[in-house]
């Protein structure tokens, strides 16, 4: 029978990783919608002329996908321009491509111990955005304080989830998926469909493996479903759409 401060350790363990979760999802929205409402247009016009062959495209891809923090809004983005023929389908992959590069960079630089830049980058967004009535400069200061709040999240994350390590309970649950790693990577498909963000998946996967929660082979099979999940918004979209798209 569990014990009463047992249960409470475990309950607050599991509110400090779905809280920081969700303030990785939510770091992630800000710097997606900061830099859409700021550079929204420019970055269309860009991607749309990248696209004439496909080295720029490529290019393109990884420049917007790094700038959005997610291959899937690039995705949606060059699959208006595909179903107007605005672009040709190799260059089109080739952003794609590109793309999926790009995403890869963001988490990678994510993973590194950058942690003074977290309250850095938190504070000099905060500044900008209350002490400036422009519209670009407080857009800047949203991508400053989400970028923040991601490197905040995943440090939260893995301090939360460090005592699960000896956790037998937490074996019997990730028991099944790391016998059935096609069973990991629908969960994770599923868990990046839902959030709308492969990559917020993937840096969470990050901070519970660099934490001792989650083993390798786990991880990658995660890693490999929220790249899945994180495709089906655009082929969803596109499912009334020419081939093209």
């Amino acid at each position: 029978m569990l014990k009463p401060e047992a249960f409470i350790s475990g309950t607050e363990i599991l509110l400090n990783i779905v809280g920081g979760v969700a303030l990785l999802l939510w770091g992630t929205r800000m710097v997606r919608t900061g830099i859409t409402r700021s550079f929204g247009t420019t970055l269309r016009q860009a991607l749309a002329a990248g696209t004439r062959n496909r080295f720029t495209a490529f290019f393109a891809g990884v420049a917007a996908a790094g700038l959005l923090q997610s291959s899937t809004a690039t995705a949606l983005m060059v699959v208006s321009f595909a179903s107007r023929r605005l672009t040709f389908v190799p260059a089109a992959l080739a952003l794609m491509l590109g793309a999926d590069v790009g995403t890869t960079l963001v988490a990678q630089v994510l993973s590194f111990d950058l942690g003074w830049v977290s309250p850095a980058l938190t504070f000099t967004g905060v500044v900008a955005f209350m002490s400036s009535k422009d519209g670009q400069r407080r857009h800047l200061g949203r991508v400053a304080i989400g970028l923040g709040l991601m490197l905040l999240a995943i440090r939260l994350i893995i301090a939360a989830s460090e005592p699960l390590r000896q956790s037998q309970a937490l074996d019997a649950v990730l028991a099944p998926l790391v016998n059935e790693p096609l069973l990991a990577v629908l969960v994770a498909a599923l868990i990046a469909w839902l959030a709308h963000s492969g990559l917020a998946v993937v840096l969470l996967v990050l901070s519970l493996a660099a934490a001792g929660t989650v083993p390798l082979p786990l991880a990658f099979a995660l890693v490999l479903g929220a790249n899945v999940g994180g495709a089906i918004a655009p082929v969803a979209a596109t499912l009334a759409a020419p081939a093209s798209a």
